[in-house]
């Protein structure tokens, strides 16, 4: 689905990180940006199968720009050396749970859950994760999550937030500000025809995760 020639675009881009050589060689990036398109594309549909709310997402929606925001950084290379995307209904900026792909020259990466989400929505999830401690540890723990993701990524708090007691079994997963597994896809499989299955495969993992947080905001 991912042509070599696209994974050749972002190595050379990662080695020549100018607007100058960006500039020349601007077809390229835009044959690189169509392919990386069209698996969006391929990763909503078979998504759809099982998600109906990813229904009439356009890949257009989801794809994050290539441009870095250097205003507040150290790095000041100008492109990112991936391509990226969120899949949720309507696109990348829905606020609530979706999936996520990177295809990078030194890897590939899937995501699954929401990450640091509002104040209104962490607080739903904390509660809900405080009234339903079994079902969040199933979703997180459980052997299909762990076989892709192994564990949730981001900051957690040193202490209990606001509301939330310290005795409360469920604290040390209250305390998490994001609510995303990670998974790092095998380099041979980002140009291998086998690359959606996989995909789907380790989104289906996170689905547990998925519904229970989508109940959060019920």
């Amino acid at each position: 689905m991912i042509d070599k020639s696209t994974i050749s675009f972002l190595c050379d881009l990662a080695k020549n990180n100018k607007r100058e050589w960006y500039h020349v060689h601007k077809g390229e990036y835009k044959s690189a940006l169509e392919n990386f398109a069209e698996l969006v594309s391929a990763l909503l549909f078979r998504l759809s199968e099982f998600d109906p709310d990813i229904l009439g997402t356009e890949p257009k929606e989801c794809m994050f720009r290539i441009y870095r925001d250097i205003r507040f950084s150290k790095d000041k290379t100008p492109y990112k050396p991936w391509f990226s995307a969120r899949l949720a209904p309507g696109g990348k900026n829905y606020s609530g749970p979706g999936y996520y792909v990177r295809v990078a020259f030194d890897g590939s990466r899937l995501a699954t859950g929401i990450y640091r989400p509002e104040r209104e929505k962490l607080d739903s999830i904390r509660k809900g994760i405080s009234a339903w401690p079994n079902q969040f540890e199933e979703a997180v723990n459980g052997g299909a999550f762990n076989k892709y993701y192994r564990e949730l990524i981001g900051e957690k708090l040193k202490r209990p937030p606001a509301g939330f007691s310290k005795e409360d079994p469920a604290i040390e997963w209250i305390k998490h500000k994001s609510f995303v597994g990670w998974h790092h896809v095998p380099k041979r499989l980002i140009t291998s025809s086998k690359f959606v299955d996989h995909a789907m495969d380790a989104y289906r993992a996170g689905q547990q995760l998925m519904d229970f947080l989508k109940k959060c905001f019920v």
